[in-house]
């Protein structure tokens, strides 16, 4: 209520429409009738005097006649307050009615008649909804509503079966193996013809019948894309196998079979369809949940096998093939091996943040992956165990398990608004790591680009290797500022960064592109293009954390973002200080 209140003013217009205070507002009491009117009757004075000349659409106040005085239908929706319109020749033809309009409210008003009392509803600020709101139905997304029988299907569900369907068919669009074996390209494009199918089937069993038979949906489930997981997986043994003879060889006509994109795409697409959904009555118990993991440690493993067999690859090389090749080959080696060992180490040692980073920013790449034909993106090139590190399977098979049904019950996950920052930070540590791995790319170019053995010269290396470091600097100054600054400017300082990114991200993916032919890509540009417009985002667009009046309170939302971690307590501070007992000198004894 205010401090000092103003002459002349009604004592009870305080019970609303005080601002200065809004901590005090005697919310415990509404005004009756007669309040209102008191406080009601200086406003409607003051709009009489500056009223506009008599028109045809004027309203008159009705507001001192007794309700049942008024004409049937002139009263104002209770719901909605809509004031109905009158026709005048329905209104000659009713039953006349003795209406005495007070002297005070015939002249031109340009308000509206005020409610009877018997419909006047009040909603206080922080309660409920009016009771007529509450018997609205209930609507959906955007007021769509899933008819009953689909009540148990989830969304995640839904969702895995829908990137599961795009991926199998984006493998059968995209390059299956670069030596376009018949026999290879035919068995793959059956499976996938089969997978689909299954898809179909199984959501067709469940949502047509009255009664579906969920035992035979799993069945239908697991026999249809077990077909696509073995020859995707014996895709890439049939490239292992055919490379080992010639490891060490120059391939001037490439690899014996060479694993495309959409060997990874299909091995994604089974991982995500084969297992069974919640609203097919399959509950992941135990045992699923660690043959999950053991299979993520088991693709661990086989990665970094993978990577020992290309660094005896590179070595042998040196030898047949020259060190231009194997320099090139360690970069692009490096740069796979730290994002398979980031993804991998987010979900074996359950770091939520990671993890949930490390699963959004591979999905990225999936979704990107899809149009391959188009983008002809970097990481998306056909490798071979012959050639390269071939990482881009294990990579789409960790992202299968760690958003599977059965590994994501295994992960704590709780999803609060401070959140964002964390991811914020994330992003930004992702993109120091990576542009660091990207700068000892450039380097080794530049080295090999004396040679020629390779497109653009070494001065423009040079100069990518330190826009390369730029985007470190940046990455680690947005991450210091949103660790330790204050909370306004940490988010300028956030915002600032990701936008300079953004710039000059997507300036390097030009010059590049029309000075090497180089697609976007993490040494192109590519990478912190994409990393600025996410921190950007998440910086600006999620509402922050509300005080206890309801304002955004960035200061707040810092706070907690910086605290998230303040409740766990370390052993070491459990230790008592013996430091001065153990420096005193003790005599010993005597007898």
């Amino acid at each position: 209520m205010d401090k000092e209140r103003r002459h002349g003013e009604n004592q009870d217009s305080d019970w609303i429409f005080a601002t200065d205070d809004p901590h005090t507002l005697p919310t415990e009491r509404l005004p009756d009738r007669a309040e209102f009117d008191r406080y009601s009757a200086p406003l409607l004075a003051r709009r009489r005097s500056a009223a506009l000349p008599p028109g045809e659409n004027e309203t008159v106040d009705l507001s001192g006649l007794d309700p049942e005085q008024l004409p049937a239908g002139t009263e104002p929706d209770a719901a909605t307050g809509a004031i109905p319109a009158i026709d005048p020749d329905a209104e000659e033809d009713a039953v006349p009615t003795t209406v005495t309009v007070p002297e005070e409210s015939v002249g031109p008003s340009t308000t509206a008649p005020l409610r009877a009392p018997r419909d006047v509803t009040y909603a206080r600020s922080g309660t409920t909804p009016n009771a007529e709101d509450e018997d609205a139905p209930a609507t959906g997304l955007n007021g769509f509503v899933l008819p009953e029988r689909f009540k148990d299907l989830g969304i995640f569900d839904a969702l895995r079966d829908v990137m599961a369907l795009i991926c199998m068919v984006a493998a059968m669009t995209t390059t299956f193996t670069v030596a376009h074996s018949t026999l290879v390209d035919g068995v793959g494009k059956i499976v996938i013809g089969v997978g689909l199918a299954a898809l179909v089937a199984v959501h067709l069993m469940r949502w047509i019948p009255s009664t579906p038979p969920l035992p035979a949906i799993r069945v239908v489930r697991v026999a249809g894309l077990a077909p696509a997981l073995l020859v995707a997986v014996g895709t890439v043994v049939s490239d292992l196998v055919g490379s080992l003879p010639v490891l060490f060889s120059s391939l001037p006509d490439g690899p014996p079979v060479g694993l495309g994109v959409g060997v990874s795409l299909l091995l994604l697409g089974a991982i995500l369809g084969i297992e069974p959904r919640a609203h097919e009555g399959y509950l992941p118990q135990a045992r699923a949940r660690r043959v999950a993991r053991i299979l993520l440690v088991a693709v661990g493993i086989a990665a970094a096998a993978a990577l020992l067999l290309a660094l005896v690859m590179i070595i042998g090389r040196l030898f047949t093939t020259g060190w231009s090749y194997s320099l090139l080959v360690i970069g692009d080696t490096v740069i796979s091996a730290l994002l398979l060992g980031i993804v991998l180490a987010s979900a074996l040692l359950r770091e939520r943040s990671w993890y949930v980073f490390s699963t959004a920013a591979v999905s990225s790449l999936a979704v990107a992956a899809l149009a391959d034909n188009t983008l002809q993106l970097q990481f998306a090139a056909p490798l071979s165990f012959a050639t390269d590190y071939v990482y881009l399977p294990f990579l789409f098979a960790a992202l299968g398990l760690m958003i599977s049904r059965s590994f994501v019950r295994t992960m704590p996950i709780a999803f609060q608004r401070t959140d964002w920052l964390v991811f914020t930070v994330r992003a930004f540590e992702f993109s120091a790591l990576l542009h660091t791995a990207a700068v000892l790319w450039h380097v080794l170019a530049a080295v090999v680009a004396t040679s020629g053995r390779i497109q653009g010269s070494p001065v423009l290396h040079l100069i990518d290797a330190a826009v390369c470091l730029c985007f470190v600097a940046v990455s680690l100054f947005a991450r210091t500022s949103l660790l330790s600054r204050p909370a306004v400017t940490a988010r300028a300082n956030g915002v600032i960064a990701g936008l300079l990114m953004v710039v000059v991200g997507f300036l390097d993916v030009i010059v590049n592109s029309l000075a090497t032919g180089a697609g976007a890509g993490l040494v192109t540009g590519g990478t912190a293009l994409t990393v600025g417009i996410a921190a950007a985002l998440m910086l600006t667009v999620p509402a922050p954390v509300r005080d206890e009046f309801g304002a955004p309170d960035i200061v707040r939302m810092f706070a907690d973002f910086r605290a998230r971690d303040s409740g766990s307590v370390s052993l070491l501070s459990q230790v008592p200080d013996v430091t001065e007992e153990t420096a005193r000198k003790k005599a010993f004894p005597g007898r």
